[in-house]
């Protein structure tokens, strides 16, 4: 059986809340000469209408931080903000976007120093509207120690993107009708999923782990490497810093695959099976699925929490919490006559769909926070 995931508490939420808030509320002491320096780097020179713009926010000289909050403006005529991460362990507030500006913040948790040095402070994903060049800039940061002491030293870096007709779609030859093909169609754009060499997309075809492991790297703009520790894989916010990186099967893991899983699995949005197995090419079931997705937005679950579906018997118990909170939340429904079938495998539509789903999902509870 899959182990469940962690289960936070809502005044835990609100505590981290607070502590947040304090990178708004503290005083602050103007930056000074060594003070930290910042930069901003994309992942390629120019982008296509649809594809997904990764953005990295890099600061070096730091000392002893242990919680940041920026503020980025980007052109959202042509650009459509995705979500925003930390590579750090600790807790996100999503990212609050409003007409072009952003506000992420991140915060350490619990009696532990701050990070000193180089450090990838987050991850930006865009998604590419217009042609044209598009500015991205980093217009203010907020750093707080850990004895919670705030700066604002000097915080100016931009980028601008290049963005153009996108190559011939191939169109796939076997969606006419299907009720995902939109999503599919913008699933690739992105560069979640790819068709295959006869021009199909299969969407009916089940997914396995290693495969899905993969769609949610691509999703999220993660850096997949097999080095482990890396930048871009480090653990979630609200993950704990065992995240499993190696797996008793690792040598069954398609080679192509490895380093997504590893990325994933660092992350701490995949995990393993009880006996320490990864089980790459099982295909993965609904539930699965649905819990690793809640994850990925740190959905707070409350324990014992039950769902209405006729077939709950069939849920697994450290499952079910986290698909009532998903359900609740409209990132997942049921199959049709009030059934979730947890056990089913999922299929590259219902993947590409939630993953979707899960990207808009990251701006859409922001925006209305």
């Amino acid at each position: 059986m899959m182990k469940g995931i962690g289960i936070g508490k809502r005044k835990w939420l609100s505590a981290m809340t607070a502590l947040l808030l304090c990178l708004a509320l503290l005083p602050v002491q103007a930056g000074a000469a060594g003070a930290p320096a910042f930069s901003i780097k994309q992942d390629r020179e120019r982008y296509e209408l649809g594809q997904m713009v990764t953005v990295t926010v890099d600061a070096t000289g730091l000392a002893d931080m242990y919680g940041f909050e920026l503020v980025i403006e980007y052109d959202a005529a042509k650009l459509r903000l995705l979500g925003a991460k930390s590579g750090l362990q600790g807790f996100s507030i999503k990212p609050i976007a409003d007409s072009g500006r952003m506000v992420f913040a991140h915060t350490k948790t619990g009696a532990v120093s701050g990070e000193n040095g180089a450090v990838m402070l987050s991850t930006l994903a865009f998604e590419a509207l217009a042609e044209g060049k598009a500015a991205i800039r980093l217009v203010s940061a907020k750093l707080v120690d850990s004895k919670l002491k705030a700066t604002q030293p000097e915080a100016r870096a931009e980028l601008s993107t290049s963005i153009g007709k996108p190559a011939v779609r191939l169109l796939f030859t076997d969606l006419a009708g299907h009720w995902a093909k939109a999503n599919i169609e913008r699933a690739a754009d992105l560069g979640i999923a790819a068709g295959y060499a006869d021009g199909t997309f299969r969407p009916n075809r089940s997914v396995t782990r290693a495969e899905f492991a993969a769609m949610l790297v691509r999703a999220l703009g993660l850096n997949a490497t097999e080095s482990e520790g890396t930048a871009g894989s480090q653990p979630a916010a609200g993950v704990g810093p065992a995240a499993q990186t190696a797996f008793k099967d690792q040598d069954g893991i398609p080679a192509w695959a490895l380093s997504y899983v590893k990325t994933a699995a660092a992350s701490g949005y995949i995990k393993g099976y009880e006996d320490g197995t990864f089980r790459a090419n099982q295909l993965i079931t609904r539930a699965e699925m649905t819990v690793i997705l809640t994850r990925v937005l740190n959905v707070i679950t409350e324990p014992g929490r039950q769902t209405s579906f006729a077939d709950r018997g069939d849920i697994p118990a450290w499952a079910e919490p986290a698909i009532a909170e998903a359900v609740a939340q409209g990132l997942v429904h049921g199959k049709g006559a009030n059934r979730f079938a947890p056990n089913d495998s999922a299929t590259r539509a219902e993947a590409v769909t939630l993953l979707l789903r899960t990207l808009d999902r990251q701006v859409v509870v922001a925006d209305a926070s």
